[in-house]
């Protein structure tokens, strides 16, 4: 199956890291929660959305459910079911072809924007590390001159 790249994800893994989290306590919880947890509820999702019997006896039920839990709603319904049903017959059909030669404009999506955003939070967690590497490396270098001095300035 397609994995979409998660940038939250990424960000979680970094950010126990950061927080000294057990490797094999975050590699436990994230094979559960990938493996078990996740798989499930995308098969289930992928199969009642390709299942047109199953996606209309799940719209049948949702909609008794929402007409009897919430008053009013039987005035909105066929309006919304309109809206449902234009949206299902859009995904569900054939996606128009596309021509080669057609350009690709610069999308300014909020997606190219949050992918910017997390861009620039990894180089400066980076940047952070390196700076901080470089910082400890000088002290232990400072350290043993210091105890050189002072072990020379005894004698």
């Amino acid at each position: 199956m397609f994995q979409v790249p998660n940038p939250l994800f990424d960000l979680a893994g970094i950010m126990c890291g950061q927080f000294g989290i057990p490797f094999w306590k975050f590699f436990l919880a994230t094979l559960v929660g990938k493996a078990i947890i996740k798989t499930h509820i995308q098969t289930v999702f992928i199969i009642s959305v390709c299942n047109n019997q199953l996606l209309d006896w799940i719209e049948n039920e949702l909609i008794w459910v929402l007409s009897s839990l919430i008053p009013g709603f039987d005035s909105y319904l066929p309006t919304l079911t309109e809206k449902l049903h234009a949206v299902k017959e859009k995904y569900l059909s054939a996606p128009h072809p596309v021509p080669s030669n057609a350009k690709e404009k610069w999308d300014f999506s909020f997606a190219s924007i949050w992918n910017t955003i997390v861009w620039l939070m990894l180089m400066n967690f980076f940047v952070k590390i390196v700076n901080a590497t470089a910082q400890d490396h000088l002290k232990r270098q400072q350290d043993k001159q210091l105890a050189k001095k002072v072990s020379a300035s005894r004698h």
